[in-house]
């Protein structure tokens, strides 16, 4: 579970546009990053498996080799048959009793044992042969090579060995077989070989575990019969140095004596052919181009790598496999998360990582592991995946150019390609007689010629564009003053307009044209959010913006005005909102809550003592984001109010002055009346006395209407619904009494207690019940229902007066609108008191509906809610 979230969604997020998928992943498909890891081991794999990079394996270990600190051996020692020696004893071959001489000068000289890499398969004179035998015999520690090797032409493999009283009385034969690689360069060879069950240990390696016994490597037994060629434990040699490392003595020099008589102390010998032509010279790591290293030196390497140790083996193919093709899916699965800029100096240091563990597990645990794979699976690597960012990045301008050629652009704000374009424009606007582009020469300049006289101006406007050198030629006639003043706007006009002009000019290369575009669009979309801002920013009322949950994204100057000192970006809008009168925090959560979960509009005013702002909350659609918001808009409508307060005042004064003089017509037409008791002045004074009347029912009734329509707030308070209606009908029993028209209330609560304001909600009431009883016929009665809902109250208001006609029902509303049955009737009236009637269940939040078929009565349904 993550901490902060809930264990479970029970309503989970939409899934998000196209335009938002692109926005948010950062990275490359999936599948394409899977696929890329594929094709790098599937390359490093074919690589290892086929070989084809074996010569650069080769050469990085010739060059591990060659970098290595230089050792010198104390433990062996070269008697080279060399050009000295063949010149002093003459051709080859020798007498062995004069190899049996050397065996027993270096016995006597102490020499620890003596190793020929001379083949003696073939007998020559008996007494020499046995002189040669009986030195070994005497000496001990003695031994011998074999070589196995084609007989004739058959192909057939044979083993060539010492003669048999040579084997006889060896310490011991090994065989001097040296393995040639595929660039002919000897670097390594099998510790053992031999054909069938005849596993000869090498000459080096005789030597050795006859001297250490407990160092003595295991052979792996295994029944290989026939004449197979069986070769086991393949080993590369580590080289102590070029060739000449080893101390090499001249043959002459030994037999002569010429040496200390410790010199050859507790050291193996190894006697051999040196000299050009005479014995088998291999080309090694450590040879230079010019030389190469006799087969003697060769046999001491390998013997100085057993004594220390240290002889390379290859690692084993399994491990080889699965280090290679580890490094590469790491590289792999690495690409896709760094930024194209690092792949390259990613590339370079993963490659050289693996060169040098490939020789530090050389140089510390003696196992060669070939790097040349692997090295070149990452540096492929590096253009393959350029390559496919660099497709996808084109395919992802396009599909973002075609869609940014789709957004608005602002003509005032955009890039002009060439000069006609805004010479059209500017044209247009000032209407010259005639415009027309002309060449001029290098280094015109620019040029207004006014002559007020002739009502004649002619402009010069040297541009460039994609031809050379032009002008824009434009000629003007009329006023002087008139040309003066387009001359004035041109000037201010021209730079600006030079300045917005880039010529594009085209390239080869699609990535350039790419970035151009881009450039282009990036620049359109800045002018657009630049206009946007800049005009959201100098509006004259404020605005809030806010995300789903209520905090604020965006706030202009303006509204910081009507905020609190803490409106800042990702503070909550309840928590900012201004504090008046009723509106507390409580109230701003709920109205911003309904707002966000409900999606419903909000609007209010809001007064202070000097100021009135209208504040509307709205819900937004952030369709790139595929969320929900809200809008705020703080509008200053403090002289609207005042204005209202001055229109009400005026009405307040038109309408004392209209009924002051009714008032005391009356008082005067009541006083005539009782003084004057002719008849027909009576009748005269009682019809003056009814239009007046009249006329200050009409004044009464328009500044009901003025009022309430005037009122900028409204004062609510608790009261009782009962009474208020009792009262209504109580207000209009009279005139119902005299028409016989009784009114019959029904209500099964005792109490309805609402909170509105009395005074008008009673005078509405008295007007839906005054004209129920101007239109209901005499002795007949009207229904008055009140029902108490979840939501408020019901209040059903029915008559029997002739109905309305459906069609007059849209409007039945309006000021001064009356129907066409009280027009027939004669029943009086001003049109306003249903009007009235609307406006002030409007300001109570509730509605009102009228149902009604013609001869069968009218029926008024008021829906209040409890509380506004």
């Amino acid at each position: 579970m993550t901490p902060g979230k809930p264990d479970a969604q029970p309503n989970p997020p939409p899934k998000r546009d196209n335009v938002s998928q692109v926005r948010h992943s950062r990275g490359f498909p999936v599948t394409e990053r899977y696929l890329f890891a594929a094709i790098l081991v599937g390359l490093c794999f074919l690589l290892i498996s086929s070989g084809w990079m074996q010569r650069l394996d080769y050469l990085f270990y010739d060059f591990c080799l060659k970098v290595r600190p230089i050792s010198t051996s104390t433990s062996s020692v070269i008697v080279a048959i060399d050009e000295k020696s063949l010149l002093e004893y003459g051709r080859w071959p020798w007498p062995r009793d004069r190899h049996a001489a050397l065996i027993k000068r270096l016995r006597n000289s102490g020499a620890r044992a003596v190793a020929f890499d001379l083949l003696l398969s073939e007998p020559s004179s008996p007494e020499a042969d046995q002189a040669f035998a009986q030195a070994m015999a005497e000496a001990g520690k003695v031994f011998l090579p074999l070589h196995i090797d084609h007989v004739g032409n058959t192909g057939r493999l044979t083993e060539i060995l010492p003669i048999a009283q040579f084997i006889d009385t060896a310490e011991g034969l090994g065989h001097a077989q040296m393995e040639l690689d595929a660039d002919g360069i000897a670097r390594g060879l099998y510790l053992y070989q031999g054909l069938g069950d005849s596993h000869w240990p090498s000459l080096a390696l005789s030597v050795h575990q006859n001297l250490y016994p407990d160092k003595r490597q295991k052979k792996e037994e295994q029944d290989n019969g026939g004449a197979f060629n069986i070769r086991e434990q393949y080993r590369l040699i580590p080289f102590i140095g070029a060739p000449g490392s080893f101390p090499t003595l001249s043959y002459s020099e030994v037999m002569h004596g010429e040496l200390p008589p410790d010199y050859f102390q507790n050291r193996v010998v190894f006697v051999g052919a040196t000299a050009a032509g005479l014995g088998d010279i291999l080309p090694t790591p450590v040879s230079g181009a010019s030389t190469s290293m006799a087969g003697v030196e060769v046999h001491a390497n390998v013997f100085e790598g057993l004594v220390r140790n240290n002889m390379h083996r290859l690692i084993s193919p399994t491990w080889q496999y699965l280090l290679s093709l580890s490094l590469v899916l790491i590289a792999a699965l690495v690409y896709p998360r760094v930024s194209p800029e690092k792949n390259l100096p990613l590339t370079l240091a993963l490659a050289l990582s693996v060169l040098v563990f490939s020789y530090l597990l050389l140089a510390l645990d003696h196992q060669w592991y070939p790097p040349a794979s692997v090295v070149l699976s990452l540096i492929f690597a590096y253009p393959f995946w350029s390559w496919r960012r660099l497709s996808r990045l084109n395919q992802f301008l396009n599909q973002e150019l075609k869609r940014l050629e789709e957004e608005p652009r602002l003509q005032q704000g955009d890039i002009y390609d060439s000069p006609q374009q805004w010479a059209q424009q500017v044209t247009r606007l000032l209407k010259p007689a005639l415009w027309e582009f002309r060449e001029i020469a290098p280094g015109g300049q620019q040029r207004i010629d006014i002559n007020a006289d002739a009502g004649m101006m002619e402009i010069l406007l040297p541009v460039s564009d994609a031809v050379g050198k032009m002008a824009l030629y434009m000629r003007f006639e009329d006023h002087p003053d008139q040309l003066q003043q387009a001359a004035d706007y041109l000037q201010r006009l021209y730079p600006r307009l030079m300045q917005k002009t880039t010529l594009r000019q085209p390239s080869s290369e699609l990535i350039d044209r790419r970035i151009s575009q881009v450039r282009f669009a990036i620049a359109a979309i800045r002018d657009m959010r630049k206009f946007v801002s800049e005009t959201i920013a100098n509006m004259p009322d404020g605005v809030l913006v806010g995300d789903e949950v209520g905090r604020i994204l965006y706030l202009n100057e303006h509204a910081s005005r009507w905020l609190s000192a803490n409106a800042t970006t990702n503070a909550y809008i309840a928590e900012c909102m201004p504090i008046a009168n009723k509106f507390t925090p409580a109230l701003w959560d709920s109205v911003v809550r309904k707002v966000l979960v409900e999606g419903e509009a909000q609007s209010m005013e809001l007064h202070t003592r000097n100021t009135a702002v209208l504040i509307s909350l709205a819900p937004m659609r952030f369709t790139h984001l595929n969320a929900n918001g809200i809008i705020v808009n703080f509008s200053d409508i403090t002289p609207i109010h005042e204005a209202q307060q001055k229109r009400l005042e005026t009405i307040h004064f038109i309408s004392h002055d209209l009924r002051a003089p009714l008032a005391s017509q009356l008082a005067l037409l009541d006083t005539l009346s009782a003084a004057l008791p002719d008849a027909k002045l009576a009748a005269k004074i009682d019809a003056a006395r009814e239009l007046t009347q009249k006329s200050l029912a009409m004044a009464e009734a328009f500044l009901q209407l003025a009022r309430v329509e005037a009122a900028d707030h409204i004062h609510f308070y608790d009261c009782e619904l009962l009474d208020i209606v009792d009262n209504a009908v109580d207000s209009i029993s009279p005139s119902a009494l005299t028409r016989g028209i009784a009114v019959q209330v029904y209500c099964e609560e005792d109490s309805l207690p609402i909170k509105a304001n009395a005074d008008l909600l009673e005078r509405a009431l008295v007007n839906l019940l005054q004209n129920a009883v101007k239109f209901t016929p005499q002795n007949h009665s009207i229904e008055l229902k009140l029902e108490k809902t979840d939501a408020g109250t019901l209040i059903y208001l029915r008559d029997q007066g002739p109905g309305i006609a459906a069609s007059e029902i849209p409007y039945l509303f309006e000021r001064f609108r009356r129907t066409h049955a009280s027009e027939q009737q004669g029943v009086q009236g001003s049109g306003l008191g249903l009007r009235f009637v609307k406006l002030v269940i409007d300001r109570h939040g509730g509605a009102i509906r009228v149902n009604s078929v013609l001869g069968q009565g009218t029926e008024f349904v008021i829906e209040l809610p409890d509380a506004v």
